[in-house]
């Protein structure tokens, strides 16, 4: 015989199932929304015309810089790091 504890348990977990299964619906259901509603983008003209940037020039200054630190031979000039870093701000200005 089943008594009132057991039919207890088995009402909340009969409960607790369809709660859980509602709400997974109804997330799913906005997930599908969201979805939806996706917003298209596109690279405004000013980033497909950006230059490109080659890289092989600043690799084999890094080269050079590398193989001065190994053999103690490269300063710091508290100058040359104004002018680049001048530099740089000007060219990320346009």
């Amino acid at each position: 015989m089943i008594n009132r504890i057991d039919l207890q348990k088995l009402v909340d977990a009969v409960f607790n199932q369809e709660r859980a299964t509602r709400e997974k619906s109804v997330v799913q259901g906005k997930t599908k929304q969201t979805q939806a509603e996706a917003v298209k983008v596109e690279l405004s003209d000013v980033a497909r015309n950006r230059e490109r940037t080659d890289l092989s020039e600043l690799e084999k200054r890094v080269s050079e810089i590398r193989s001065m630190l190994e053999r103690n031979e490269y300063q710091v000039n508290p100058e040359k790091i104004f002018e680049g870093l001048s530099k740089f701000l000007s060219i990320s200005d346009k």
